[in-house]
């Protein structure tokens, strides 16, 4: 596996990694279940776009209509589709999620700008696509009302596409509001959501996610996408639907339970010795600072631990950081703290 999908590629190389994830880990509730199972007992192929009354129901969710809506195969494919279709030249701020890696391999270029203001100049270099994502996978950070300012201000004059990358939008936490930037009055005619069941309803095996925004850049979008797979898995769907509009008491204990997770993690990190991690405001990652050697500490805690620990270097971190998730089932995150407390033993003086 390439470097291109950085957690994947390390995932294959390394064994016995504690089963982690940066989401919630969850039986599915009878409800989704029950929906998949009816689905799957009369098979038909989905329209392009996706089932209408799922894509009525997410359009709902965004206060438009469903001829905005595409589902996707999880929010990776309404990622790539963007690229391919509007990524020629794209710019995306850091650290953020592997943007510069999916644009390369949709044949565009990426740039990366570490400040709004580096961020506006790139975008007005002639860039055709914008990228941010809120809450930031890798830091947690959740966008404020003056990001959303900075992001219209950067774009303003430009014909650049802008694409939020929204996929935690639903691990928001201490009672911060999620601020996509399609509700800023100046961007919201011109955003396009991603979004992902995968993180919000702990359905990442069902891969189903979408691009909701333009009318007309969703048509460019499902004109690729039905070429490439025609439709969604309409059982997948199903599941979607049920998990979006039925009861939603399953998934918000466990978004609340891993909320309440990351003040352990966090001290288990600073307790190594090693790691600085700060309280993440959202997504349901670790990112935590370090002195240095950031690949070998990654290589270390994968191999002595079974700790998923990506280096900074994968989100064009300028400082040496570890990315570290912390969601997942129960017992897997128990093991992580007592591995991660323990880190550093033997190690401080090395």
């Amino acid at each position: 596996m390439t470097e291109w999908m950085p957690s994947r590629a390390f995932a294959a190389r390394h064994e016995n990694l504690l089963p982690l994830a940066g989401h919630p880990a969850v039986d599915m509730p009878p409800h989704v279940v029950e929906a998949a199972a009816r689905a799957a007992r009369r098979p038909a192929y989905a329209p392009i776009q996706g089932d209408p009354s799922l894509r009525e129901a997410i359009a709902a969710l965004h206060a438009t209509t469903a001829e905005c809506v595409l589902v996707t195969v999880g929010g990776m494919q309404a990622l790539w589709l963007v690229g391919q279709v509007y990524g020629a030249r794209a710019v995306c701020h850091s650290p953020s999620f592997f943007f510069p890696q999916v644009v390369r391999a949709t044949g565009g270029s990426c740039d990366v700008a570490y400040d709004w203001n580096e961020y506006a100049a790139r975008v007005r270099d002639r860039a055709t696509l914008a990228i941010v994502n809120t809450p930031v996978n890798p830091t947690g950070y959740v966008f404020r009302a003056p990001d959303l300012d900075a992001i219209a201000a950067a774009v303003e004059g430009s014909d650049a596409l802008l694409v939020s990358d929204e996929a935690y939008f639903g691990f928001v936490y201490d009672g911060r509001e999620h601020l996509s930037p399609a509700s800023h009055p100046a961007l919201r005619e011109r955003t396009l959501v991603l979004r992902s069941f995968s993180k919000t309803y702990a359905m990442a095996a069902w891969r189903v996610g979408y691009a909701v925004g333009p009318r007309a850049v969703v048509e460019q979008l499902a004109c690729a996408f039905g070429w490439q797979a025609l439709a969604v898995d309409a059982v997948a769907q199903a599941a979607a639907l049920a998990a979006l509009t039925g009861p939603q008491e399953w998934i918000e204990s466990a978004r609340a339970e891993l909320g309440d997770a990351r003040a352990q993690a966090v001290d288990a990190a600073n307790a190594s010795g090693v790691l600085r991690a700060a309280m993440p405001e959202g997504a349901a990652f670790l990112w935590a600072e370090l002195d240095g050697g950031e690949e070998e500490w990654s290589d270390r805690l994968a191999r002595e631990h079974g700790v998923t620990a990506l280096p900074g270097r994968h989100f064009h971190a300028r400082t040496p950081h570890l990315r570290i998730p912390f969601g997942g089932r129960r017992e897997a995150r128990q093991e992580l703290l007592e591995r991660l407390a323990g880190a550093g033993t033997g190690a401080r003086g090395a």
